[in-house]
């Protein structure tokens, strides 16, 4: 093979996954299927009413894309809930604390995922001292969706980055 030759892999997407921050988790392209170093991706599905533990990704920047479904993400020691409809883009720092929250309680949600961990899913830290806390923040945060003052939130696609 000379410089300029183009290898191809090709592979299919593999079986969900449950990750340790309780997301159903389907790898996509990553260091397994290629000789990655800073990029994977994949779909992260979440049933109706289901949340994430609270965690982060202590090395990875993600980058994730909501495809289907009204979702919010609790984000830092305080658990700051901002909502995110279909279209919407939200960026995670690493070290950031979050749960994903899938604010319907019936529709599953959709999300696409680009993380610097080349493996997709190595770098996860679950934060068990921040679960009681983020259960609390997600029954107000449904409640505010059920009587409908998030919808307003979720009309339109937005962006929202969690830096520190």
């Amino acid at each position: 093979m000379t410089q300029n030759d183009i290898q191809i892999a090709t592979g299919e997407l593999g079986e969900p996954v449950m990750g340790p921050q309780r997301q159903q988790l389907t790898v996509a392209v990553h260091s397994g299927l290629a000789p990655i170093r800073t990029l994977s991706s994949g779909k992260v599905r979440m049933a109706g009413g289901h949340h994430a533990l609270a965690h982060i990704h202590a090395d990875s920047e993600i980058q994730v894309y909501v495809v289907r479904g009204r979702i919010a993400s609790l984000t830092g020691p305080d658990m700051t809930p901002i909502v995110h409809g279909p279209g919407s883009f939200v960026y995670i720092a690493p070290g950031v604390e979050h749960v994903g929250v899938n604010l319907d309680p019936y529709e599953p949600a959709e999300l696409v995922e680009f993380r610097t961990d080349p493996a997709f899913n190595k770098d996860v830290v679950p934060l068990p001292s921040l679960d009681a806390f983020a259960e609390a923040r997600v029954t107000e945060l449904r409640r505010e969706y059920l009587l409908g003052r998030c919808h307003e939130r979720l009309a339109a696609p937005s962006v929202h980055a969690f830096t520190r």
